[in-house]
Order: structure tokens, then C-alpha cells, then sequence
């Protein structure tokens, strides 16, 4: 076991005996706490350290969401088709001596998902729409409390505006006389905000959408979202595309049949990935 792997191992340990972690049994049954990702060291790459013959474990493998200030959204119906496009950043110019290359590392990852809602028909589709436009439902509240403070404070000036006028007085501008006639009249000064001042972004909010599939974690944003709907089939299609900024986890198979794909030709003498049974749980 590597350094990492033993670090990673111990703070997983932590995490379960912390008091903090309420609900922690329910976030790790929906995959999203995950144990440590394999690494690769001087002995090989990651797919090396993936054991073989583990107790095999009946789990529906679908798809979950994780949807800020909403929690853990599950799929209705998996869908018919996830396309994992990966790209490398690369930079070839033409130069009197040849090709100059210059390496930026990987783009984002792109999940290109699609497929229909099934019996769940225009209802599923609702819940996809409303999670790829989540982050306006769940910024709705404070836009609604900006928009509260900006009537406020304008009632609030235009007040001790008239009453500066009635008095003969200067303008509220004026430092200093709009916290005194604020103080006589029981109103806030207009120079005092009332709404906190580190508001959760739009930004913050979309770009940190998660979803859960088979022993891997993939953060991110969602891109497009198209909707077809046929006169020839009940069926509701979609397709989504789903920008990746992060990945956590490592997918393993989850085929009883599965053999080891680092040990050889797929023969006889291969080794399972899974042996024995394993009742409830999670893959």
C-alpha cells in the first residue's frame, strides 16, 4: 500500500467515527462517499492494483444526482446511452524547423448522456429539467430577499429624503444627516446594507452539480438539454450533456461473468472479478 492509499485509508476511518457526519450512512448507500481511487506507482498503473474474486454484492447500479441546496436526486430509468468524451489540450504550430508542440493538459471531460424516460413519460422529463436549471429554482429565495432590500432601501431614502425637505435640512447625502434622521424617524440609514454581503453565486450553484454511477463521482455542470417528442412512440426522448471539472472514484465491473483484466488472456485460468455472494449492500 502506497502513502497515499494509507492516508486516504485513515481519513476514510475518521470520517465514519466523526460526530459531524450526520447522515452519512444514507450519502455513502447513494455512492457518493467512495473509498480511496487506486494510483499508479513504480509498479504500474492503476488498473494493477485492482483486486480480484471480491464478494459480489446485489445493488441496482443507477444513476444518482447530487443537486446543490436540493440533496440526492435518483433517476427514474437509467439512461439508454452515456458517450465519455475526452480530449487532450494540445497546440501543434508550423515552424521553418518543424512542428513546435505545446501540451495545456486534458479538456474537460463531456458526458453526452440520452435516452427516454419510460412510463414516468413527461413527468421524468419535468424532474431532468428541473435538475439542469436547479441553481435558478434555488437562488430564486435570494434574489427575493435583494430585491426586498433594494425596495427598502429606496422607501428608506426617499423618507428621510422628504423629511430633510420638510425640516429645511440638507440632503441624506450628506454624511451624517441621514443616521441622524434615521435615528429620530426609527428607519435604517440607506448606507447600511441590510442583505448579507456573500451571497451564493449562480456560478457557485451550477458548477457544483455531481452525479453517481457505478463506483465513480463526476462533478460538473450541465451544458445543453435537448427534448424530443414523437407522434410514433410513447416514449419521451432526451439528451444531456454534462460538463466534467472533476472525477472522484474508480469503476470496477459489475458483471458476475467479468474476469480480470489484469492478468492475462481472458481464459480458464483467469481469475473472477467477483466470488461468492454477498446479500444487500452496496457495489
Amino acid at each position: 500500500m502506497s502513502i497515499v492509499s494509507a492516508i486516504n485509508s485513515v481519513q476514510n476511518a475518521l470520517n465514519v467515527l466523526s460526530p459531524t457526519n450526520q447522515g452519512v450512512g444514507n450519502f455513502a448507500q447513494d455512492g457518493f462517499l467512495l473509498p480511496s481511487t487506486f494510483e499508479a506507482d513504480s509498479n504500474g498503473l492503476p488498473y494493477t492494483q485492482v483486486p480480484n474474486n471480491k464478494p459480489a454484492q446485489l445493488h441496482r447500479n443507477i444513476i444518482t444526482w447530487f443537486i446543490p441546496q436540493f440533496g440526492i436526486v435518483t433517476m427514474y430509468v437509467n439512461p439508454e446511452a452515456i458517450s465519455y468524451g475526452y480530449k487532450k489540450l494540445i497546440s501543434p504550430d508550423r515552424t521553418k524547423g518543424g512542428y513546435t508542440l505545446q501540451y495545456w493538459g486534458e479538456q474537460l471531460t463531456t458526458l453526452n448522456i440520452s435516452g427516454t424516460t419510460g412510463a414516468s413519460g413527461i413527468e421524468g422529463i419535468n424532474v431532468l429539467y428541473q435538475m439542469y436549471r436547479a441553481e435558478q429554482f434555488a437562488f430564486d429565495p435570494q434574489a427575493i430577499t435583494l430585491a426586498a432590500n433594494n425596495a427598502s432601501a429606496d422607501l428608506n431614502q426617499g423618507l428621510l429624503n422628504g423629511s430633510s425637505s420638510l425640516l429645511g435640512g440638507p440632503s441624506v447625502t450628506t454624511p451624517g444627516v441621514g443616521g441622524l434622521l434615521g435615528g429620530i424617524l426609527g428607519v435604517s440609514s440607506p448606507n447600511s446594507a441590510l442583505a448579507p454581503q456573500n451571497i451564493t453565486s449562480l456560478a457557485q450553484l451550477a458548477f457544483a452539480v455531481e452525479m453517481y454511477y457505478g463506483g465513480q463521482v463526476f462533478r460538473g455542470f450541465f451544458d445543453n438539454m435537448t427534448v424530443n417528442e414523437r407522434a410514433n412512440s410513447f416514449a419521451i426522448e432526451y439528451q444531456i450533456t454534462f460538463m466534467v471539472t472533476q472525477v472522484r472514484g474508480y469503476r470496477q465491473n459489475y458483471f458476475p461473468w467479468s474476469r480480470s483484466a489484469s492478468n492475462g488472456s481472458s481464459t480458464a485460468t483467469t481469475p473472477n472479478s467477483y466470488a461468492g455472494y454477498v446479500q444487500g449492500g452496496s457495489q
